[in-house]
């Protein structure tokens, strides 16, 4: 049996259907969103919440392997905070549970301390992580392209993409699909020992004015242009569309790092990070001929 967090999401969600495809039995935690459909495909839906270190148990009960990760709750006033707190909450639960390997989902930005925007926390879920005596593998992830159809209702309803983002500045991309294959497959082979940490950073750097012309050319758009919008007014679009003024700032915060160089800085492409599927690729699933 593999345990998993996070089926109901971008990421999770693929690991579940991946591994239900490898004929794997799995035990899923069923929270705000249902997984009715995983249900009906044969794995086990526990209902519980991840801030109980009890109803995790129960999830991780008996398990060879678990997927463990911390959801992105944008709506959260205190996103980093309960972070933190149900960090602790998977630590404690995987050592009551004894589960033999760990894969944990995390961000190229979580190995500093100081990371701007999200992965401020997922340091903390690391170190926690380190201090279990069983074989963990963190796949630092780069920036998700998936992120990238966010824009999507702001380029139909405006005919323009943007963000604080320089429109020429270079950055690793990863598409999600990459990164659930990853899991899966060390997921089945536990292959991985002691604490390992791996970077998936895509097949190539892209910038935002390439994503652009990308995204325009799949939807009729051949001159959608991308704009460099000031902070202060991303982070009060961001606040409109329903993120809490902490989500916003460090969504910020990390843009203008990727400006600045300081994001990304000392993290290199190497072969062992370099997975398949490029941005092209990417928006050829995302966005078929049809949708356009």
């Amino acid at each position: 049996m593999i345990a998993l967090m996070g089926a109901a999401g971008n990421v999770g969600g693929k690991v579940a259907d991946l591994l239900l495809e490898a004929g794997e039995e799995i035990r899923t935690l069923q929270h705000a969103r249902d997984l009715t459909g995983l249900k009906d495909r044969g794995a086990e839906v526990v209902t519980g919440d991840a801030m109980s270190v009890r109803d995790l148990r129960t999830l991780f009960d008996a398990a060879v392997a678990a997927l463990v990760l911390l959801p992105e709750n944008v709506a959260d006033p205190k996103f980093v905070e309960h972070r933190r707190e149900m960090s602790r909450t998977i630590r404690d639960a995987l050592r009551a549970a004894s589960v033999g390997y760990v894969v944990a989902l995390s961000s190229v930005g979580a190995a500093l301390a100081d990371a701007p925007g999200p992965p401020g926390g997922l340091y903390v879920f690391e170190r926690d992580l380190d201090e279990l005596e069983t074989n963990v593998l963190v796949l630092r992830s780069a920036a998700y392209m998936d992120y990238l159809l966010a824009a999507m209702p702001m380029i139909q309803a405006q005919k323009v993409n943007g963000s604080a983002v320089k429109a020429d500045v270079r950055f690793p991309a990863v598409a999600t699909l990459d990164v659930a294959r990853e899991a899966a497959d060390r997921l089945r082979r536990r292959d991985f020992s002691g604490h390992e940490v791996k970077l998936l950073l895509g097949p190539e750097d892209i910038t935002m004015a390439e994503a652009t012309r990308a995204i325009g050319a799949r939807l009729g758009m051949p001159d959608l242009p991308y704009v460099e919008f000031p902070p202060d007014g991303v982070k009060r679009s961001l606040v409109e569309v329903g993120m809490s003024e902490e989500v916003a700032g460090l969504l910020v915060d990390m843009q203008l790092a990727v400006n600045g160089g300081q994001y990304f800085k000392g993290v290199h492409r190497a072969p062992e990070s370099t997975t398949p599927t490029r941005l092209e690729d990417f928006l050829d699933m995302a966005l078929p001929a049809s949708s356009a």
